[in-house]
């Protein structure tokens, strides 16, 4: 009985960032840019952090955050700044009121920040207005006022 034996040299190549598990430059997001320059390449679990825009927030809840990951050439996470709210003075006059501390002029507030209005002179608010009311996401419900 004869026994062959072989030797057989198998070369096993561990490759740890293929080409396409880079990611290219991150992407562009709504009302918010890169806080740092960007690079043209990025390897897996490298991170890109953004911030918003003036008056823009960013949403800090989950599933969102301030970062991008790079994941085997994909971009993933999830970015979103909540809008400003912008009430200019024709759109009070429109609606018989004026802000409340200060003399009436276009005002930007942030998501989740209220506004002081009152009636203008002569006028009082319709029923079920409230006179403060809250930037939610770029939409305020104004009151009005009636004389």
């Amino acid at each position: 009985m004869w026994v062959f034996t072989q030797t057989i040299h198998i070369e096993i190549y561990h490759i740890f960032a293929l080409p396409s598990e880079k990611c290219g430059p991150p992407p562009n997001i709504s009302n918010a840019d890169t806080k740092e320059m960007t690079k043209n390449e990025y390897n897996t679990e490298e991170r890109v952090e953004y911030s918003c825009f003036d008056k823009y927030i960013l949403n800090p809840r989950p599933p969102f955050s301030s970062y991008l990951t790079c994941v085997k050439g994909e971009w993933k996470g999830k970015i979103y700044c909540l809008k400003p709210c912008i009430v200019t003075v024709e759109e009070m006059d429109k609606r018989g009121i004026m802000l409340k501390w200060k003399s009436n002029e276009k005002i930007i507030s942030t998501h989740n920040e209220a506004i002081d209005f009152a009636c203008q002179s002569g006028k009082k608010f319709k029923a079920q207005n409230l006179p403060r009311p809250t930037c939610n996401d770029g939409v305020i419900n104004l009151p009005e006022c009636e004389e």
